[in-house]
């Protein structure tokens, strides 16, 4: 009994050793398995893609839209009321207009200058935008103590406008007659919304032609007023410049102006292709997304063909590494390496 088992192992030797000589390849993967069981046959069996590479692609942020407007008239001192329903993160757009352009208005803390505009030292509108916070309050916008200056202005919410960098451009122009002329302006951004003002010492002029109105507010005087009023514009380019006529038809002193709102930025995905692994008996892919030194759990993606796979929705500014590896059951390819910081 011992000598046949003595035999059989003799036997079995013989055919591992028959089969690493006469099977090159054989013996290869089986010199490199032994050698590093963990790791060297999964290496070799599988082969990994390449040309791994990473790109931004972005999906659109919806509309710039109205949330309100509101308006209001005082001597000296403007406070205008948030509007209705104004959320955090909305972007505050406000008009202060005043009879005269030898002193300026003190906007409340957190509100940031756009322009101010006048016409010969009797008539100037200035233009400020915030991002709202939480509970949002009325703003004040005081001229020198004791002042009696006339004033009028307005202020709208508006939702979808970047918070980061919300002005794409503005212009302003000022003139005497019974015509406002909102200027024209060259967008660098597409889906801005363009808000015209007009300023007058007569009248409360209508929001101009193609415009839609939002606030139309006469002086506390009676004479003279301000108006906003809002259009949609594709961009990027060059905006019609937009008019409104006096309704008393008596020529006045007038400021008007356009801002460009910019749109909030789109949503981030990251475009992921490859050249497909040669083994095409492997399952497919394992990818992986990472960043700020955490991976999330990597997804499948097949068959084996595959060249492409999308990764999304992304963060603005922040830094991802993608790891991608063919694989066969326990069977895996190395992983081939791309990285992408999306700005949109």
């Amino acid at each position: 009994m011992r000598r046949s088992r003595r035999l059989a192992a003799v036997a079995c030797a013989l055919a591992v050793l028959a089969l690493t000589v006469c099977l090159p390849g054989a013996s290869a993967r089986f010199s490199s398995l032994t050698g590093n069981p963990a790791g060297a046959w999964t290496t070799d069996g599988v082969t990994a893609p390449t040309g791994f590479s990473a790109a931004t692609t972005c999906a659109p942020a919806p509309a710039i839209t109205l949330r309100a407007a509101t308006s209001a008239t005082a001597q000296g001192s403007l406070t205008l009321p948030a509007p209705a329903g104004t959320q955090a993160g909305d972007v505050l757009v406000a008009q202060v207009g005043r009879g005269t352009s030898a002193t300026s208005s003190t906007p409340p803390a957190g509100w940031t200058h756009v322009r101010t505009d006048s016409y010969a030292g009797g008539l100037a509108s200035e233009v400020y935008w915030k991002v709202a916070g939480p509970g949002e309050g009325s703003a004040t916008f005081a001229l020198a103590p004791g002042s009696t200056v006339t004033m009028a202005g307005g202020m709208a919410a508006y939702t979808g406008v970047s918070t980061s960098d919300p002005v794409d451009t503005s212009a302003g122009t000022s003139s005497n007659g019974t015509t406002v002329t909102t200027p024209a302006v060259t967008t660098a951004t597409a889906g801005t919304l363009l808000v015209h003002l007009t300023t007058s010492a007569r009248d409360a002029y209508p929001a101009p032609t193609g415009t839609t109105e939002r606030w139309r507010q006469v002086a506390v005087t009676g004479t003279g007023g301000v108006s906003g009023g809002d259009e949609q514009f594709a961009g990027p380019g060059t905006t019609l410049a937009r008019t409104s006529s006096a309704p008393s038809g008596v020529a006045a002193s007038w400021v008007g102006q356009t801002v460009a709102l910019r749109r909030a930025p789109g949503t981030p995905s990251a475009a992921l292709t490859w050249t497909a692994s040669p083994s095409t008996w492997a399952t497919g892919y394992r990818l992986e997304r990472s960043s700020g030194g955490t991976a999330q759990p990597p997804r499948d993606v097949t068959p084996i063909g595959a060249t492409s796979a999308t990764e999304g929705p992304l963060v603005n500014g922040t830094a991802y590494t993608f790891r991608l590896w063919a694989y066969r059951g326990t069977w895996t390819s190395t992983s081939r390496t791309a990285s992408l910081t999306p700005a949109c």
